[in-house]
């Protein structure tokens, strides 16, 4: 008889689990490095240095660790909320990772006030666009962070030209002070480990050379102890010895996954638009694209739904993106010059909101002033729509939206997706961007209409 592929698989992933659960109900606690040969970073100046040269080698791209921008992506996805970093990370080509970066203060007639200028731990930043100053503390002291918020000048460059974001982020032991400096996000060096730096191990593994997965799992293992974190449950090694034990079995399932996430990438609009009855029209733009009418009293509306196959996919009414220099209707950006735009999204990346709609069922519906509009037009629209705030939280009152409080992804939904009630994952998650749409748009005709008000107003100031 010819053996069942399919039964066998089943066998191997059962078998997987039931080893996966038993490493989890009964976790080591492994030594750390440092712990078994003494590293020597028991002094916590040495360990700050260290950490802030292995960290520094770890999240640049340019260096040979062998990750790209893959640890840089990770750590910039998994800040705090509170740091509010709203940058697109699709293209990191021109990003720059220094330590020890000076950080003077001047007057406005250009002198320096400060003879001796402040060292900051690390600075990412992408010319021009944007900056993440990073300030990394163990026992020492609080000191400096003051003086950074005011500082005007980072490295070889001054803090007005980064026009897109500003960004401050205070790394300490939870035991320890916070940042007196009103600028900088505090975050936990557990709150790292445990949120950002394990995950990271625990999914790539197997991609990186041996070397740099080894410095990963060091840097890990020394910031627990360095930090004196409570141990947890550190079960890292053996999940990573299941892994590479099943591997064909998992890479089977995990490709055959990725083949159809990729797939539905490119056809979620035309599913959505299925199930609205009676909406759907043929694309009058791009041949990709979906198109759903809605009728209104006054008008009827057209919605172009954007399946791009990539990370960021757009909903957005005909009319929320014009060219800058005539206000022309746009469907897509424009060669020639500047647009402006705003829309719904939500986001299908590997490093982004895939691992929530998979892990947690949950998909992510946002509202947003977009990320290419000009600096000046989006600090126009955060104050039309803050002027409006009390207009739009009664039109979201009765939906599972809220506001974020940031300045570009304005509105924040989450709607579950109930894979028991249908036949699939996919067909679960259209149904929740179908509710999403229902939610905000169809059924929310003083919502669109409040944020079409919101878009005309600021153009009206823009010109």
């Amino acid at each position: 008889m010819t053996p069942d592929p399919q039964s066998e698989l089943e066998t191997t992933l059962l078998a997987l689990e039931q080893q996966w659960n038993a490493v989890t109900d009964r976790p080591e606690e492994p030594r750390s490095l440092m712990s078994v040969i003494e590293y020597g970073l028991g002094e916590h100046r040495r360990a700050e240095v260290y950490i802030n040269r292995l960290l520094c080698y770890l999240l640049d791209p340019d260096e040979p660790h062998g990750m790209g921008p893959d640890f840089l992506e990770a750590v910039l996805h998994g800040l705090p909320p509170a740091c509010a970093f709203e940058e697109d990370t699709y293209d990191l080509t021109d990003v720059r990772v220094n330590q020890q970066v000076s950080v003077t203060k001047r007057d406005t007639d250009g002198a320096n006030t400060n003879s001796t200028p402040g060292y900051v731990d690390l600075v990412i930043d992408v010319p021009n666009e944007w900056f993440l100053m990073i300030e990394l503390k163990f026992s020492a002291p609080e000191t400096g962070t003051e003086f950074y918020c005011a500082g005007s000048q980072i490295g070889d460059r001054s803090v007005a030209e980064y026009e897109s974001g500003q960004y401050y982020l205070y790394l300490h032991q939870s035991t320890r002070p916070q940042a007196q400096g009103a600028c900088f996000t505090n975050w936990t060096w557990q709150a790292f480990v445990e949120d950002v730096l394990t995950e990271f191990i625990i999914a790539n593994s197997s991609r990186y050379p041996q070397r740099t997965v080894a410095q990963l799992h060091d840097l890990k293992d020394d910031l627990q102890n360095i930090s004196n974190m409570s141990n947890r449950d550190d079960v890292d090694q053996q999940k990573i010895t299941l892994y590479l034990d099943n591997y064909d079995a998992i890479e089977d399932v995990r490709t055959t996954f990725d083949t159809a996430w990729e797939s539905y990438s490119q056809r979620w609009g035309e599913e959505v638009a299925t199930t609205l009855e009676g909406t759907r029209s043929n694309a009058e733009f791009r041949p990709d694209d979906t198109l759903v009418t809605i009728p209104r009293a006054e008008d009827t509306e057209r919605w172009i739904l954007r399946a791009t196959g990539g990370d960021w996919q757009h909903v957005f009414k005909y009319g929320w993106w014009k060219r800058e220099v005539d206000l022309v209707d746009l469907e897509m950006r424009a060669d020639d010059t500047n647009d402006l735009r705003i829309g719904f999204y939500h986001r299908m990346g590997e490093n982004s909101n895939r691992g929530t709609a998979v892990g947690d069922r949950e998909l992510t519906f946002n509202f947003r002033c977009m990320g290419s509009n000009p600096i000046a037009f989006r600090d126009l629209y955060n104050e039309v729509f803050d002027e409006r705030t009390d207009e739009i939280e009664q039109c979201l009152a009765h939906t599972n939206g809220e506001l974020t409080g940031h300045k570009r992804t304005l509105i924040e939904g989450t709607y579950d997706i109930r894979v028991n009630r249908h036949e699939g994952f996919f067909d679960a998650y259209t149904a929740a961007l179908t509710e999403a749409f229902v939610d905000f748009v169809v059924e929310n005709p003083d919502l669109i209409q409040e944020l079409t008000q919101t878009f005309d107003a600021s153009i009206e100031r823009y010109q």
